[in-house]
């Protein structure tokens, strides 16, 4: 089992993520808190529902961080003008300057993390990565078609 590719990719994930937490434990944040404020910082979440898709994480807890950032003050949460029901999370000042560090924690900890690997290396491993994301996307969308009929 320790040789099996997805126990490795999982463990080099906790590694990933624990080398990360100790980085912005630094800036009292967790390294979930720290990747909603990347994710909210480049656009690509607007809202929590975004968020837990992307993190893959229960919208429950999700809540909950939101609500300790929010009175931290590094988001607000705005309700849409053009559906009420919508609510929009929006980085404050404090937020985006502390979005705004966290490519460069997240660049020192892939660095250590890569040492010894070339360019080509890594391009290879972000293909090879893409492809089973891909795979799982497409497996996943089947089941759904197949579930439907």
């Amino acid at each position: 089992m320790c040789e099996s590719v997805g126990y490795l990719v999982g463990r080099a994930k906790t590694a990933l993520s624990m080398a990360i937490e100790q980085e912005v434990a630094q800036m009292d944040v967790t390294h979930s808190q720290a990747s909603c404020l990347v994710l909210l910082a480049n656009g690509r979440c607007q809202t929590a529902t975004d968020l837990g898709r992307e993190l893959n994480t229960d919208i429950g807890s999700l809540t909950r961080m939101l609500s300790r950032m929010e009175k931290r003050g590094l988001i607000e949460r705005v309700r849409s003008e053009s559906d009420r029901r919508v609510v929009h999370l929006e980085l404050t000042v404090a937020g985006r300057e502390m979005a705004d560090r966290m490519p460069a924690i997240y660049t020192r900890v892939l660095n250590r993390f890569f040492a010894d690997f070339t360019r080509a290396d890594v391009d290879t491993l972000r293909g090879l990565l893409k492809r089973i994301l891909d795979n799982g996307t497409a497996t996943e969308g089947n089941r759904q078609r197949t579930a439907d009929h």
